[in-house]
């Protein structure tokens, strides 16, 4: 599923935007750099071409990962996040100037922007409450519930869950060590919440019982 809902790559193809397409450079970057920092000077906005990449902020030794992004998706690096090559990825990158004068003439953009940033906002949200008042297991079994829910596939009375992430990438999201996740996941299985297929693949036997345990 799109993060953004729209995949602004196809709108670039449009021989109408071809001016705005030129704006825009290719960059491409190795599975782990850190593409943009909070403390460089220059504000920049890009579009995944190839690829995902990970939105986070990080303290200390603590890193908290507010999203993924994937082609099509728009970010701008105004919000002092920092951004990571999440696999190898390209990117469409331009200066937040020259983009700055199509905006009102390519709302799709301004629209696109806005609801990146008010997912990594409710996100934020999200990661916040679940420091305060949930643990680990519980994000991770909230966190699980919400994906069979929007990208579940029936199967055998249940919904079939593939993850295109691996447990080290799935452990960065959740915010804890690759050692814990496989654990809990482990657990989950062993209490009958799930059920793995093959790699990277569950069954949720039965959803309703999945979302109980979250509220437990």
């Amino acid at each position: 599923m799109k993060f953004s809902g729209v995949n602004l790559l196809d709108e670039l193809e449009r021989p109408e935007l071809a001016e705005l397409r030129a704006v825009f450079n290719e960059r491409s970057f190795f599975k782990g750099n850190v593409i943009f920092r909070p403390d460089e000077p220059e504000n920049r906005v890009f579009v995944i071409a190839k690829g995902r990449v990970r939105v986070y902020l990080a303290y200390e030794d603590k890193e908290f990962t507010l999203a993924i992004l994937g082609p099509g998706d728009l970010y701008s690096t105004h919000a002092g996040c920092f951004i990571q090559a999440f696999e190898d990825a390209t990117l469409l990158a331009a200066d937040v100037q020259s983009v700055k004068r199509w905006m009102a003439e390519v709302p799709l953009f301004t629209r696109t922007m806005v609801r990146v940033l008010g997912h990594i906002l409710q996100n934020s949200f999200s990661i916040i409450g679940g420091l305060a008042f949930k643990d680990i297991y519980n994000r991770l079994m909230e966190y699980i519930l919400r994906e069979v829910r929007d990208t579940g596939v029936p199967e055998d009375g249940g919904l079939v869950l593939k993850f295109d992430l691996t447990i080290e990438q799935l452990a960065q999201l959740m915010g804890a060590s690759r050692q814990t996740v496989s654990t809990l996941l482990n657990d989950m299985e062993r209490a009958g919440l799930m059920e793995k297929r093959g790699r990277g693949e569950y069954l949720i036997p039965d959803v309703d019982a999945l979302e109980r345990a979250v509220g437990e």
